[in-house]
């Protein structure tokens, strides 16, 4: 078929050679309904800059062929897609969606790959079909969850929409798959796609303030009073359906507040300690009280992992819910766990 269609085209092109106008505009047009057809927009796209050449008068064809390539486009997007971007592009035409559905690129990912690294450059807008990544802030020793990205999210705008260099680091947290717009495509669309260019600036500037309002909230958790605590504490790693993965671990508690917690824990593995970070875990602790007792079970992901000298990592916690303040003012009347959970886990984290 490939064969009959280069002929075809070829004989097009003789016509419009021979100055046989209109035979060379009938055979483009029907040659661009094909390749629409067959979704090959990109050589679609090709012969219709052709169709204009031969003959820039023959407007019902020129305007038709443009209408039968957006209608293919926008039957050749995915549904899924659309569905999970809706907010986006709902608030675009029938072209700037083709633009800009058929502008992007997919990739997939596996656990703990970098997508973008702090103090590199960044060109492109990342929009997350599915998995989860961790945005992550590194200051010497210390690495920091900004956040976690997920389905329906986007990242890398602050390097996309401004020239400057990544001040934080995107990791895969699980398989993943996403799209990205490069910003060669994007400043494409300055002068032929001028609306959906702004469309997007501001769908991402709407995103970003959400995405900062949220961070603001869990760095006032971060806020509560702490207590200083020792004793041992299991943890375990969790998977996205809440499900355990692996053995539990055994860690040394540091200290406690209603919104989370910290721990230390020894490992010589210093990509194991970090890949705890954005993790969901389960930790169990009992808190003696007299011959009674006071036992914490709880889940939350780790927002933070410092590493201090002699293979020491102090893991930091965010809690899912908030402990009972009267909870925590008990706690703050004893200074130390039970010397044993009830449970005899692993120790270490490697």
């Amino acid at each position: 078929m490939t064969d009959d269609l280069s002929k075809k085209e070829q004989m097009a092109y003789q016509y419009a050679a021979q100055n046989k106008t209109e035979q060379a505009v009938k055979l483009l047009f029907d040659l661009i309904v094909v390749y629409a057809k067959a979704k090959n927009f990109p050589k679609a796209e090709a012969l219709r800059e052709k169709l204009f050449e031969v003959d820039a008068m023959a407007l019902t064809e020129i305007i038709k062929a443009a209408e039968v390539i957006e209608e293919e486009k926008n039957i050749a997007i995915d549904r899924n897609h659309l569905d999970i971007w809706a907010e986006l592009y709902k608030t675009l035409t029938k072209e700037e969606s083709n633009a800009l559905y058929f502008s992007l690129k997919t990739a997939e990912y596996g656990p703990d790959e970098v997508i973008f690294q702090q103090g590199f450059r960044n060109e492109r807008l990342y929009f997350i079909n599915q998995g989860q990544l961790k945005l992550i802030y590194s200051q010497s020793e210390r690495k920091t969850l900004l956040r976690m990205v997920e389905s329906g999210m986007i990242a890398g705008e602050d390097t996309f929409f401004f020239i400057t260099f990544c001040t934080n680091s995107l990791i895969t947290n699980s398989n993943v798959k996403l799209s990205y717009l490069e910003r060669e495509d994007y400043q494409k669309w300055q002068t032929e796609f001028v609306s959906l260019a702004s469309r997007l600036a501001d769908y991402c500037s709407r995103l970003k303030k959400n995405y900062d309002a949220a961070g603001k909230k869990n760095f006032n958790r971060r806020e509560h009073k702490r207590i200083t605590v020792s004793g041992p504490i299991m943890f375990q790693v969790m998977n996205a359906s809440g499900g355990f993965i692996g053995k539990p671990f055994k860690g040394e508690l540091s200290d406690i507040s209603v919104g989370g917690l910290s721990f230390f824990i020894k490992t010589a593995s210093q990509k194991n300690a970090l890949m705890l970070l954005g993790r969901k875990i389960n930790v169990k602790f009992r808190f003696a009280i007299g011959k009674s007792h006071i036992d914490i079970d709880r889940t939350g992901v780790i927002i933070g992992v410092i590493n201090h000298l002699f293979s020491d990592y102090s893991v930091h916690l965010r809690f899912d819910n908030l402990l009972s303040d009267v909870v925590v003012e008990k706690l703050g009347t004893i200074s130390h766990v039970e010397k044993e959970p009830a449970e005899h886990p692993d120790k270490g984290a490697a």
